[in-house]
């Protein structure tokens, strides 16, 4: 007799069988076209998280290793083989470490991207002979750029708010972006606060977030706007 399959799951089937030991399917319920060879589209069995980790490793360890063996044979001294490591280092943090786990936080997960990019900077200020600007001006801007993502992340992710509330949102998060960006570099360049280029950037923005805002809480206005626009 021929063997059968399941037409849910594809496991092969007793011809004794009247229910599939996998999914529970009624074998009875299935028509005689269900049944025959086995398909040939079964789909492959994905990686895992850590196994596409694994191979994101492994990959990066490549080119690390050629890096480091033309460094030593060039002059017998490792001269520029730590900027592609670390590098290398951010990138892995960024995409491969988080498949280690099965639900990262996103808060974590950007302490832990902001930590490996400035230990980065500071292997750059360690390479330059100097490293007073990383914590006075690198890791500043890192933090505020960590705080940024987090913010429009967590906006994106809201439910209930429209997507011209998130819009508006999400604009106003980048005029703080740049306002803060302005006052650490004035600060650390001329010890002071100083707000030049942002405040043309900021002010635009500023408008347009406050329009957007006013819309969407004026209900008729914004039926207005919306059939003026044919939506």
């Amino acid at each position: 007799m021929r063997n059968s399959y399941c037409a849910k799951c594809k496991v092969e089937l007793s011809h004794t069988e009247t229910v599939c030991p996998l999914c529970g399917t009624q074998i009875a319920t299935q028509s005689d076209d269900t049944y025959g060879a086995y398909p040939s589209n079964v789909e492959q069995v994905p990686l895992s998280r850590k196994h596409i980790a694994l191979k994101g490793l492994i990959v990066l360890l490549l080119p690390a290793l050629c890096c480091f063996v033309i460094d030593i044979l060039v002059d017998g001294h490792i001269n520029w083989g730590p900027y592609i490591w670390g590098a290398e280092a951010c990138f892995f943090v960024f995409a491969f470490l988080p498949k280690l786990f099965e639900k990262p936080k996103m808060s974590l997960c950007l302490i832990v991207d902001t930590a490996a990019i400035v230990a980065y900077l500071y292997i750059i200020g360690l390479k330059s002979g100097s490293t007073q600007w990383v914590f006075a001006l690198g890791l500043p801007l890192t933090i505020i750029t960590a705080l940024l993502v987090f913010s429009i992340w967590k906006t994106i992710e809201l439910k209930r708010p429209s997507q011209m509330f998130k819009f508006a949102a999400v604009i106003s998060t980048l005029d703080v972006f740049a306002l803060a960006i302005q006052v650490v570099i004035g600060v650390y360049k001329y010890g002071a606060i100083t707000i030049g280029w942002a405040l043309p950037v900021v002010l635009p923005a500023l408008i347009i977030s406050a329009a957007l805002f006013y819309i969407e809480f004026n209900s008729s206005l914004k039926n207005r706007l919306l059939r003026a626009v044919f939506l």
